[in-house]
């Protein structure tokens, strides 16, 4: 890795940790490019001002997720493991990394830098397109209704948000213990799969 690809690597690391701890406001860049161990001057010859710097290491973070979210539809495979397996690894993303501290950094932004906050909302809230894809090759396979993939992929995702996010953000609900996530996950995969999974008498 040249130098310079290691120093714009070492300022998205660092902007990451700052954003999210401090919100865009307060995000201090002095305190940034201490801990990057670059000088402002650095800085600024790799990302134009502090805006373009936000977003950029938000949108890293949001990528990193989803390299995460590879889901690769196996016929064999019951559909309720494949699903939760997929939705057990959008949890650790959510619960163990960046995710929650995330969400709740942007939401305080809302108010004081909305164009910012919508920017950023405007790649989480793409469509889960694996998930998506998925459900149109389980459709494919016959072991899913005929249906809008899409449609399906968002009520499995207003499933999983209103028990994993929005109590959390809203009503700083606690997180939940791994064992009662894993309890949650399998009756929201039984409600879903109830409404589209083909009955295995027809």
């Amino acid at each position: 890795m040249k130098v310079s690809e290691k120093k714009r690597l070492d300022i998205m690391e660092a902007a990451q940790q700052e954003f999210v701890e401090h919100g865009y406001v307060a995000a201090n860049m002095d305190r940034l490019c201490e801990q990057a161990g670059v000088s402002k001057r650095t800085l600024y010859r790799h990302f134009e001002n502090k805006q373009t710097l936000f977003i950029e290491a938000m949108s890293h973070i949001v990528h990193s997720f989803r390299d995460k979210l590879i889901l690769n539809y196996d016929s064999a495979e019951p559909l309720a493991s494949q699903l939760k397996r997929h939705m057990e690894v959008k949890l650790d993303a959510l619960y163990e990394e960046f995710g929650m501290p995330l969400a709740r950094m942007l939401i305080s932004e809302f108010i004081r830098e909305p164009e910012l906050a919508q920017e950023y909302l405007r790649l989480i809230h793409r469509r889960d397109d694996e998930l998506e894809k998925w459900i149109q090759a389980a459709i494919k396979d016959g072991k899913l209704i005929e249906g809008d993939a899409a449609k399906m992929t968002k009520m499995l995702m207003c499933l999983y948000q209103g028990h994993f996010l929005w109590p959390q953000l809203v009503s700083n609900t606690p997180v939940a213990e791994p064992e009662v996530r894993s309890a949650l996950l399998d009756d929201i995969i039984q409600l879903f799969l109830a409404g589209y999974q083909v009955s295995s008498g027809k």
